[in-house]
């Protein structure tokens, strides 16, 4: 579900603050919930995010992460995640410095915890995932689409996104005008919910908010879609 979290930011604020809430679906049953929140102070630009399983699901494969995200002049600055995939709990702090990226990842375990940290050296200019996923929806338009180099789990990982073409649809019986986006994570990661195949996202051409999503997990394919919108 952590994933999930990274696409589900929307790529423009109006306003101080938006809520942005979805549903997640497995097998056309309701599996899990998620909602993004995100504001603007300045140069300065913060989202939260969590997501959630609930009904059986909860007691099948139970999921609790939440992440945050603070973006200075549209560069990423600090990233912090925190995953709770069944047994498996995990939380990630970056800070991205002008020599590279300080990190803190801690595996939380029932025999003792496993802390890896240090700083990665690097000149290139790296993402965290959710800023990497702000520029894939600014970006929207351009057919050409490219890869963006993230940085993840202590490594530079890579996402690949490209603008199939446009399409009206609708959810929960709201009819939208989108840009539907191929779009292909390549994340080596761990976890119950490791990425998989390639994704589609429908993505509001009037706001820059995802209010669709088909994306396939090592345990199989889930949709999500907008719910609400509050702000």
């Amino acid at each position: 579900m952590k994933t999930l979290l990274f696409l589900l930011i929307p790529s423009i604020l109006v306003g101080k603050e938006l809520t942005a809430c979805y549903e997640v679906y497995f097998s056309f049953i309701p599996v899990a919930e998620s909602c993004v929140i995100y504001s603007e102070e300045g140069n300065r630009f913060r989202v939260k995010a969590w997501a959630k399983t609930k009904t059986v699901a909860r007691i099948v494969k139970p999921v609790n992460s939440w992440g945050r995200s603070e973006l200075v002049n549209m560069k990423a600055h600090r990233f912090t995640l925190f995953q709770r995939e069944g047994s498996y709990v995990r939380y990630h702090s970056y800070t991205f410095e002008s020599k590279g990226i300080r990190y803190r990842i801690v595996r939380y375990k029932k025999e003792g915890d496993t802390v890896k940290e240090g700083f990665f050296t690097t000149s290139s200019y790296l993402l965290d995932p959710f800023s990497a996923t702000l520029l894939i929806y600014i970006d929207t338009p351009n057919f050409r689409g490219g890869a963006l180099p993230v940085f993840y789990d202590a490594k530079i990982q890579s996402i690949k996104y490209r603008t199939l073409g446009e399409e009206d649809i609708e959810v929960f019986g709201k009819k939208y005008r989108t840009w539907k986006v191929l779009l292909v994570p390549e994340f080596d990661t761990k976890g119950l919910l490791r990425p998989k195949g390639e994704w589609h996202l429908w993505v509001d051409k009037d706001t820059s908010v995802p209010v669709k999503l088909d994306v396939g997990f090592s345990i199989g394919r889930v949709k999500v879609y907008l719910k609400r919108i509050d702000g």
